[in-house]
């Protein structure tokens, strides 16, 4: 064990009792200000709805919890614990757990007195999600989103009505270069919010995810170094300015932050299980440290997460579980490594939840045999990304299979170059680059675990068209600033 293994292992024993340490006091949340008709549940209430901008969301649950057993009557008590069930930008959508949870007080809440036609409004928004048992979970988020939106119109005045118009915004937009009207106003509503309300959290909070796209990074620095003057020591806030320094390319600010950040994950965890924003800082750190050349320090915060048995059995987990792992061979170019990464993943995942995320460890392993030269193998990794898509289709995941797509296509390439076939292996990586392009990156990573226009810079280099590779690298690089593999390859090219 690493000593900073050993020394995060007992960081976690030491504060098994201090759950929510420095999150419990409203004034270390930001300031919201939302009008209830309950009698007594106005403290708990308040950083319930802070911490629910602060996508805190286990937290923010407890703290409705302790709402409604102030103050039973009061309906947006439920309202809250009900939002707290699901995660609009997360991807992967609520565990089982979750929805049961979330339909359970949804169920209360159908039955209750909403208080006012405002309130009435914000439980209406979030009894469309979980109308119809069968619906799709997309169908679902649209609905709420609708509603959501509507609420802002009504009520313009209403800064939290504004704050979850753009959480909605952000929710319904489409993907890749598509996204960016829908962007450019989700922001805009929260940079004005930040005028009248300059203490809101999702007036930052949501500014950020807003600007967390190529074209529109340089808009979110200001905001998310702003973030933390009003949420010193909450994780999420902590390491959500990482998004925007990761779009700019400046690794050292991302490595302090997302370190902050699952420092106070596990200052802050109750003992009994440590919530995905730790693994989700970590696949962050993870990255940026890669950028820098620094493996070893990567490896050790890796090392240190996986010694942890107790990590949240959610989305965020099983992408940082699967991805931060596989970037280090990959990013490394260290091919046989990559292929030898084992099959079986973290124990406190449930893995067949999260098809997805074991593309990943499949796409890491399969293009790691094709590029050492184990067909065979590359071959193997393929059959199972097979089987994964099966499943993708099954539940729609239309995002998720499209990357599949990509990551098939980029282990098919590989094994084209290595039979000869460099016709072939260069179509099938455009075709892998354009799909990744196309749709952009989730919210839950800091890229693609190895970019495939980045690959298709490393094949047209292999054959020798320098021209066509520098354009690929530079591609990445507008896209990715200071991308050190890329960099690394335009250095090759122009040693030549």
């Amino acid at each position: 064990m690493s000593p900073l293994t050993r020394i995060a292992s007992l960081l976690l024993c030491g504060v098994a009792g201090s759950a929510l340490a420095q999150t419990t006091d409203p004034a270390d949340l930001g300031e919201v200000s939302f009008e209830t008709s309950c009698s007594e549940a106005g403290a708990a209430f308040e950083r319930g709805l802070l911490l629910l901008h602060h996508m805190m969301y286990r937290q923010s649950a407890t703290a409705f919890h302790e709402a409604a057993a102030a103050d039973p009557d009061c309906a947006m008590a439920e309202w809250g614990i009900a939002m707290t069930k699901f995660h609009p930008l997360w991807p992967g959508g609520p565990t089982p757990e979750e929805t049961v949870a979330g339909r359970a007080a949804a169920d209360r809440l159908a039955g209750m007195d909403a208080g006012s036609d405002r309130e009435a409004a914000y439980i209406g928004a979030v009894l469309a999600f979980y109308e119809g048992e069968d619906t799709p979970y997309r169908e679902r988020l649209a609905n709420w989103a609708a509603k959501q939106r509507a609420i802002a119109d009504a009520h313009p005045d209403d800064p939290d009505a504004q704050a979850f118009a753009s959480l909605a915004q952000l929710t319904a937009a489409p993907r890749g270069a598509e996204a960016v009207p829908d962007l450019i106003e989700a922001g805009e509503r929260m940079d004005a919010l930040r005028e009248d309300a300059p203490g809101h959290p999702g007036a930052y909070h949501y500014a950020i995810h807003a600007y967390d796209h190529p074209a529109l990074a340089d808009r979110g620095l200001e905001v998310a170094r702003a973030y933390l003057t009003i949420a010193p020591d909450v994780p999420h806030a902590l390491h959500m300015p990482s998004h925007i320094f990761t779009r700019l390319g400046l690794w050292e600010e991302s490595i302090d932050l997302n370190k902050r950040s699952a420092q106070a994950v596990l200052r802050q965890s109750g003992g009994d299980v440590i919530v995905d924003h730790y693994p989700h800082a970590i696949d962050y750190a993870v990255y940026a440290h890669l950028q820098l050349g620094q493996v070893e320090a990567a490896r050790e915060i890796l090392a240190a997460m996986e010694a942890y048995v107790n990590l949240e059995d959610i989305f965020g987990t099983a992408y940082a579980a699967a991805a931060a792992p596989s970037r280090i061979p990959l990013e490394e170019g260290d091919w046989a490594t990559a292929a030898r990464l084992p099959s079986v993943l973290h124990p406190a995942v449930t893995w067949e939840r999260y098809p997805q995320a074991v593309a990943i460890r499949w796409f890491a392993k399969g293009l790691g045999a094709a590029r050492s030269g184990d067909v065979a193998a590359a071959e193997d990794a393929l059959g199972e990304l097979a089987k994964i898509g099966k499943v993708l289709e099954e539940r729609n995941a239309g995002y998720w299979l499209a990357l599949l797509d990509a990551q098939r296509k980029g282990i098919e390439a590989w094994i084209a170059f290595d039979a000869g076939d460099r016709e072939a292996a260069t179509a099938l990586m455009r075709e892998a680059a354009d799909i990744e392009d196309r749709v952009g990156k989730a919210p839950v990573t800091p890229g693609h675990v190895l970019p495939a226009r980045e690959l298709l810079g490393d094949l047209l280099a292999e054959i020798g068209d320098t021209g066509a590779a520098v354009e690929a690298y530079e591609a990445v690089l507008r896209m990715s600033p200071n991308r050190r593999r890329s960099l690394e390859g335009l250095g090759r090219l122009a040693g030549q």
